[in-house]
């Protein structure tokens, strides 16, 4: 648990520790992207036609509760990660402006 902030060298460290979970955080969610878009299209086709090709697994309860836990995670999983590659960017291009 991180302690509390009484100076200006405790902010400094807490912001470069809380910097360097995020980067960890995403480091780690990053390679699971392709599985949380083919989720979440699987689960789209699902509703849009499983009742006709699969009338049974459309009807599985586990199915159900499988897809109701885990896609919102995956969704925010997701989002967080576009959300740190978007504000990447945008900080390396507002630098190359400031040294330019």
């Amino acid at each position: 648990m991180p302690k509390v902030v009484t100076t200006k060298e405790d902010a400094r460290e807490a912001l470069l520790q809380a910097g360097a979970s995020i980067s960890a955080a995403v480091a780690i969610l990053a390679p699971h992207m392709p599985l949380f878009d083919q989720f979440e299209a699987e689960e789209r086709d699902m509703e849009n036609f499983g009742h006709i090709i699969d009338p049974t697994l459309y009807r599985s309860s586990e199915r159900r509760a499988a897809a109701a836990l885990m896609s919102p995670i995956f969704k925010a999983a997701r989002a967080f990660v576009n959300a740190l590659e978007t504000q990447s960017a945008n900080a390396r291009e507002a630098l190359e402006k400031v040294r330019a």
